[in-house]
């Protein structure tokens, strides 16, 4: 009995693949949608009513830009389940996914720097964060482009062995992405519990990206059982080193962040434009 055809990981298989298919029906995005814009149109409610000495928590902000920020902090949440579910297709594909939620992240940057801008503002109050908040927006524009330029040329050619190869892959994919996705659950509940009673949240995105590099480092090793091309191994090496310089980012002040950021993203665009020019003829094999 091969490996994907066990009961156990049939069970989980099927799991997996039913709440992948919930989770990217159109019913459920619009879903997440609606939260996204309930959440953001009642924080503003909220802080209008602070202004107006109607209510009085110390949870709820001051300055209605901060509605922004917590929006594009739930939408990030949001990226990171999809991140997981990617992981069970192409190493690449994964990998455009996390440089997309780089890219978000440096937006959220930039809102959150609007944020901080006093809603009367002038300029002496706000021009030591203007220059900062344009740099990570133009980064974040950097690695939209970036990745409009890996979708171009990534071919997405999948050439296996055999098909009970490519079974067994995918099967060992879909497992670690569901102890992922329940953990980053319980992260993100964590997170937000944490934030509604006040207390000091962890810094959910620089774990997640630290979960990702040894996530990507093990594939490369479990990848191994079915290839050995030198090829196949130095691009998914490759990536996991994109993972951790995308991981160092999120710990530098700015505009190193951006810098980092837009690097890792080169990085990729790099190793994804040479390993597609490798003819298929040449024994290159990419794994689903």
């Amino acid at each position: 009995m091969n490996f994907h055809e066990h009961p156990s990981i049939l069970f989980l298989n099927g799991w997996f693949d039913k709440t992948k298919q919930s989770w990217e029906s159109k019913r459920f995005m619009k879903l997440l949608a609606g939260v996204l814009v309930i959440t953001y149109l009642v924080v503003i409610i909220l802080i209008e009513l602070k202004h107006y000495g109607y209510i009085h928590l110390e949870l709820i902000p001051q300055n209605h830009f901060k509605s922004i920020e917590l929006a594009f902090t739930l939408l990030l949440f949001f990226e990171v389940i999809s991140l997981v579910f990617s992981l069970v297709q192409s190493i690449s594909k994964s990998m455009e996914v996390q440089i997309q939620i780089m890219s978000i992240i440096l937006l959220r940057d930039a809102f959150k720097l609007f944020g901080e801008f006093p809603e009367n503002y002038t300029w002496p109050l706000i021009q030591d964060k203007v220059i900062f908040m344009f740099i990570d927006a133009f980064g974040a524009l950097l690695i939209f482009i970036i990745i409009i330029m890996i979708q171009r040329l990534d071919k997405h050619q999948p050439i296996f062995k055999s098909l009970d190869e490519k079974l067994s892959f995918v099967s060992i994919k879909k497992i670690i992405s569901l102890i992922l996705l329940v953990v980053f659950v319980v992260m993100i509940g964590l997170d937000l519990a944490d934030f509604f009673i006040q207390k000091d949240t962890f810094d959910f995105f620089h774990i997640f990206f630290t979960f990702l590099i040894f996530i990507d480092i093990l594939l490369v090793f479990i990848a191994l059982r079915y290839s050995n091309s030198y090829l196949f191994l130095f691009r998914n090496s490759g990536y996991a080193i994109a993972t951790i310089i995308m991981r160092l980012s999120l710990g530098m002040p700015q505009p190193y962040n951006m810098v980092l950021s837009v690097l890792a993203a080169i990085f990729v665009l790099s190793l994804v434009a040479a390993y597609n020019r490798v003819p298929v003829s040449s024994n290159r094999e990419e794994l689903y």
